[in-house]
């Protein structure tokens, strides 16, 4: 057994699942999260849990907004030398044998002061650590994906990133790519095919996407538009994991945005994804890049999305369904048996070095 520090972004559920998909596939360890925002609902789940800033994300109208994030960001990081003396504090009495960053800023920093491994578990990092051919457009958005990433969440020593699109590591001996990282409860459904269309929103501000839907003869069940008045063409639903996992598993295809999780959780499924990337969120476009390079959806960068689009998209399905069948999209089990080696390999070495002392 060994104790592990997990340093999880707030800000989404995204890193907090992948977090938890790797922590819940490895029960003989023990754990102490640190994070903000989204992170403290784990405690609920009986975690430790240290609070510490998150530098996260604001959204509006279906884009980044970038001067309320970058005030966020500054706010935090004015402070993060005070943040990072009480991380290594927190670190120092947990005693960890290594540190696991799910996008996280601060962990990394006292990992490396106290000279204990840290090891990043994302997808982002397909940017900087894998090869891959750029897309063109979206420049602009790259540029400010790239340089937090590169600058601010690269400071770990190793990378296990996974990804629904499976690239080649730029340096395999500190770099490792595997299949998504999803939350074991969707082992414990089975998929069928229902009457309606999945919508997925990160944040409430795609209201133009309201409209069109209105228009089409599908049914759609919608989350993450809050809790509003539904009718027998469209069900909003509240927030709810379990609801949102069963009606994932019945649908007939996802409407999301680029979010990583929603769009590998749809592919396990089989579920072909029509994604609307959040602008200037270029993951999000990168990833719906992918979905629609691999032959897995379609993908649209319009402000005011047309009735056509989404037509054209219900013509292919079954296409998309038979590529979606060769893929691979669960890759807990393979990261966490992964994750232990590393772990061992430490152990040992920190015994040898004991011993020689």
């Amino acid at each position: 057994m060994a104790r592990i520090v997990v340093g999880a972004m707030g800000d989404s559920l995204g890193h907090i699942n992948h977090a938890l998909a790797v922590v819940q596939a490895m029960t003989n360890h023990e754990f102490l999260f640190l994070g903000g925002g989204k992170v403290l609902g784990l405690r609920r789940m009986g975690y430790l849990v240290e609070e510490i800033p998150v530098p996260g994300t604001h959204y509006s109208n279906n884009r980044v907004d970038v001067i309320a994030t970058a005030l966020n960001g500054a706010r935090v990081l004015f402070g993060w030398r005070q943040a990072v003396k009480r991380v290594v504090e927190i670190v120092k009495e947990f005693d960890p044998s290594v540190i696991l960053t799910a996008y996280e800023f601060f962990t990394p920093l006292a990992a490396r002061r106290l000279g204990i491994p840290c090891i990043s578990i994302d997808n982002q990092h397909f940017l900087t650590k894998c090869v891959y051919t750029a897309p063109r457009g979206q420049s602009l958005s790259r540029l400010m994906f790239a340089l937090p990433l590169r600058y601010m969440y690269s400071n770990a020593d190793r990378y296990l990133i996974n990804t629904f699109f499976p690239l080649a590591p730029a340096n395999p001996a500190d770099t490792e790519v595997f299949p998504p990282l999803l939350m074991p409860a969707v082992k414990q459904v089975t998929p069928t095919e229902g009457d309606y269309v999945l919508v997925y929103q990160t944040s409430p501000t795609f209201a133009r996407l309201i409209p069109v839907l209105e228009k089409m003869p599908a049914r759609f069940v919608i989350y993450g538009f809050g809790e509003r008045n539904s009718s027998e063409k469209i069900v909003y639903r509240a927030p709810s994991r379990e609801r949102f996992v069963e009606d994932l598993a019945g649908c007939r295809y996802v409407i999301a945005n680029g979010g990583h999780n929603v769009i590998s959780e749809a592919l396990y499924f089989g579920k072909p994804v029509f994604s609307f990337p959040i602008h200037y969120a270029y993951e999000q476009f990168f990833n719906a890049y992918m979905l629609a390079s691999m032959g897995y959806g379609e993908y649209s960068m319009a402000a005011d999305p047309g009735l056509g689009v989404l037509e054209r998209f219900e013509t292919h399905l079954d296409e998309f369904r038979g590529k979606i069948r060769q893929g691979e999209f669960y890759g807990n089990e393979k990261l966490a048996a992964r994750l232990d080696e590393i772990i061992k390999d430490q152990q040992k070495q920190d015994s040898d070095e004991k011993s020689r002392g």
